[in-house]
Formats: C-alpha cells, structure tokens, sequence
C-alpha cells in the first residue's frame, strides 16, 4: 500500500485547501476536492463478511466495483446517520465514503495533526491531513482512502456482475 510515499502528495497544509466539506457523526470532515470524483444517494451496498467493522460492503460506481466506508464508524467507532456517498479517487480504484449530509466546497485551513496526534492511532493516523476549525468545531482534513485493507479490495475485485 501507500508507504512512505503519503507525504509527497499530501496538500500543502499552509496554504488554504480547496475541500469538500460533511459531517461524519458528531465531526465535520473534509477531502481535498482534487481526491473527490462525485457525490451522490447511497447506492445499493451488499455486506462483505470477514472486514473491518467500518466497510459497510460492495457497491458499483459507475460499473466498477467499489468499497463502501462508513467515515463515521471509521472515525468515532460508532453508527451514524449516512445521507450521502462521496466517491473518492484512491491509487487502487474508487471508493464510496458512506457520510452525514455534505456541507459544500470550501477552502479551508488546517494545521498537521502535530498537536492532538497521540489520539490518532493506526486508520485514523493514516486518514487525518490535518486538523482546522469551521466555526467554533473541529474539523478533520481527510486523505485519500488508501487505509482501505488489501482483503476489501481483493473482494471487490471478485465481486460478481451486477444483474440488470
């Protein structure tokens, strides 16, 4: 997977970043909006036993097979509301990003997680670009979904045609 290499394209931090803004639970979130393909309704998703608890399962974006992540469970372990799918760009194919309601482009500040990174551990370490403000909350910069695990995508590689 991803490696040593995330630093390379990881968006410059000082400079505003141009983002799509969600919630994801109790968070506002957001991907930089050069990662973002779409968004749209959640779509169909069938459940994939044996993954982690926050891939919801399979669903076809635009005829590919792709993951779905529930940001929210990644993110705070917990169940929330999903009103939208944000389908990502990742080096290895799509990715539905299951979220709260989408906010909207804006350009945002964030600094490196530098501060709070002792409370960032394993998927989220990976996940969290940085860490701003929108009003008076906290917001997540997100980065490409390339925490998704090799077995998720081996299945979606093998997931069976959709029938029409």
């Amino acid at each position: 997977m991803g490696g040593q290499h995330g630093e390379e394209t990881a968006p410059a931090l000082d400079a505003g970043v141009l983002a799509l803004v969600f919630r994801a639970g109790p968070l506002f979130c957001a991907l930089p909006l050069d990662e973002v393909v779409e968004t749209m309704r959640p779509l169909e998703t069938r459940p994939l036993a044996g993954t982690p608890p926050y891939v919801r399962g399979l669903t076809v974006l635009r005829g590919e097979p792709a993951p779905v992540i529930d940001v929210t469970r990644l993110l705070t372990g917990a169940d929330g509301r999903i009103d939208r799918y944000v389908a990502v760009r990742t080096g290895r194919g799509p990715v539905a990003c299951a979220t709260g309601p989408v906010l909207g482009v804006q350009e945002i500040r964030v600094s490196p997680p530098e501060g709070p990174s002792a409370l960032f551990t394993g998927v989220s370490r990976a996940l969290v670009a940085g860490v701003g403000t929108i009003g008076a909350d906290p917001l997540l910069l997100l980065r490409g979904f390339r925490a998704v695990p090799d077995a998720v995508w081996e299945a979606a590689g093998q997931a069976p045609e959709p029938v029409p």
